[in-house]
């Protein structure tokens, strides 16, 4: 897994892009948690539980961003959802629209084959949208992926990677944001892997707003007897301080 290379990679990424941030004027640093849960009880027994924080500071030319989160969920007393992630990254402005970024992230779910995922990427990304109401930014880069799954097989692979992030905002607070990610192999044909997320934002105060979110995870060639997609529907509260 990588793993000693992975947090000294990601320790001196964060560092060094800390240290030449501490030189710009102007930081500012935003805290944005999640929450939420659902219980339900009669014939069928359901317990769910989702929470994430993220926290992102820019300075300057550079960004810094660290991010988690977990789904756990109980369908008639028995576990039918576990799943943890979490990662930072750097990013760094070339221009007013192009810049580059670095960063590694974690991911653990045995209930779609794998135990462990370590996801180590670079990339440059552009901003062709940058309007009052509505951005769009777009990423290309490499990634390099170690996985071990529930049956002890461990996968290491480089693969390219294609992101999109584009966001509409209805008012100052409220908006609609989709992200998306398109992930090939490069060892292995046709195996790639999609990941979008669509959240929508109401603000019921200056801190804390509603928040509806929907993950859809698809993975070509999943560990064998395992499906190719998950999905994943959030409504719960959000913080942003």
């Amino acid at each position: 897994m990588r793993i000693t290379h992975l947090v000294a990679g990601v320790v001196a990424t964060v560092t060094v892009a800390a240290l030449a941030a501490a030189q710009e004027a102007k930081p500012k640093t935003e805290f944005t948690g999640n929450l939420g849960f659902l219980s339900a009880s009669g014939n069928t027994q359901i317990t769910t539980l989702s929470v994430g924080e993220k926290v992102t500071h820019t300075s300057g030319r550079w960004v810094l961003s660290q991010f988690a989160s977990y789904v756990h969920g109980e369908t008639n007393g028995k576990e039918s959802a576990n799943q943890l992630r979490f990662g930072a990254r750097a990013d760094m402005d070339w221009t007013p629209r192009t810049g580059g970024f670095v960063g590694a992230s974690f991911e653990r779910d045995a209930f779609a084959g794998f135990t462990g995922r370590t996801d180590e990427v670079i990339g440059a990304l552009w901003r062709a949208l940058v309007e009052k109401k509505d951005t769009l930014r777009l990423e290309g880069g490499g990634v390099l992926t170690q996985q071990k799954n529930v049956d002890g097989a461990e996968e290491n692979f480089p693969s390219a990677r294609l992101g999109v992030n584009y966001r509409h905002a209805f008012t100052k607070t409220a908006y609609f944001e989709q992200l998306g990610e398109y992930i090939p192999n490069l060892k292995t044909s046709g195996a790639y892997r999609v990941n979008t997320e669509s959240a929508l934002v109401a603000p019921i105060s200056g801190h804390i707003a509603i928040k509806v979110g929907y993950v859809i995870r698809y993975d070509s060639r999943p560990p064998e007897k395992f499906g190719t997609t998950d999905r994943v529907l959030t409504t719960g509260i959000q913080l942003s301080w």
